[in-house]
């Protein structure tokens, strides 16, 4: 009997033990679960119902201190308008990528980078304005940038210049410029075709301005269609108009 009472008492033990060890452990689930579960939910939600009721936006709008000072009368930036030019430019640009189904569409600008040893001036070209289908196609050699030698550009410059515009075919046109730099750099970077007008200032008499390029990658368009001439031609009119007083990536060197 007295043994049968000692187990008794070691079973109740045991018993108040394992309560316990349960009690201990629903309690710090209970915090835990209060901590990192209901707390982060009441968080979320009580800002959104707030909003909902009260018809309020948890984005917060600030705005800069108004400008006290006075813009120069010379500010290159927005001198003759210039921001809203180039804002035009791209939109004509961006018009034109998608208007043909074009992949990439750049404008250079023709400008003196320096001189040569004889004193006469070197002819340059800086890539001004680009509009990309997709941010990968965005042109990146040597093309790219404000020092490209025009020297680079071989026969094709003279043929855009000549003609007014070149339509050029990467296998096509292969066994005319494959020793051409600036058709190596194309055949690279995966050019399949490249539309290039030429870009003048003036009405009675022009100036040779620019380059407009019109990139093929994915596809390999063979002709413009009468449509898209039209288009071309049009935006081309556009830009030589604006080109013309906009002074972007290089304000005192011109040709």
């Amino acid at each position: 009997m007295k043994l049968l009472k000692q187990y008794y008492n070691h079973a109740v033990v045991a018993v108040s033990s394992g309560v316990y060890c349960i009690g201990e452990f629903v309690a710090e689930s209970v915090t835990i679960a209060k901590e990192f579960i209901v707390a982060p939910l009441i968080g979320l939600a009580i800002p959104k119902v707030w909003n909902k009721i009260f018809n309020k936006s948890n984005v917060i709008v600030s705005s800069p201190e108004p400008e006290t000072r006075r813009k120069e009368s010379g500010d290159p930036i927005t001198l003759h308008d210039q921001l809203e030019k180039q804002a035009r430019i791209q939109a004509l640009i961006e018009r034109l990528l998608e208007g043909i189904g074009a992949d990439r569409v750049i404008i250079h600008k023709f400008h003196n980078g320096g001189k040569f040893y004889t004193e006469k001036s070197t002819q340059k070209m800086a890539v001004v304005y680009q509009a990309s289908r997709y941010k990968y196609f965005k042109l990146d050699n040597e093309i790219n940038g404000g020092e490209f030698n025009l020297e680079k550009m071989g026969s094709i410059l003279k043929k855009v210049v000549d003609k007014g515009y070149l339509h050029l075919t990467i296998d096509k046109d292969k066994d005319v410029y494959r020793y051409t730099p600036y058709f190596q750099y194309l055949e690279e970077d995966g050019v399949e075709t490249n539309h290039l007008r030429i870009l003048r200032s003036g009405r009675d008499t022009y100036r040779n301005i620019g380059l407009l390029s019109i990139h093929f990658i994915k596809n390999k368009k063979r002709s413009i269609n009468e449509r898209e001439v039209m288009l071309i031609d049009k935006t081309v009119r556009e830009i030589q108009q604006l080109l013309v007083n906009d002074h972007k990536g290089y304000p005192k060197n011109y040709i």
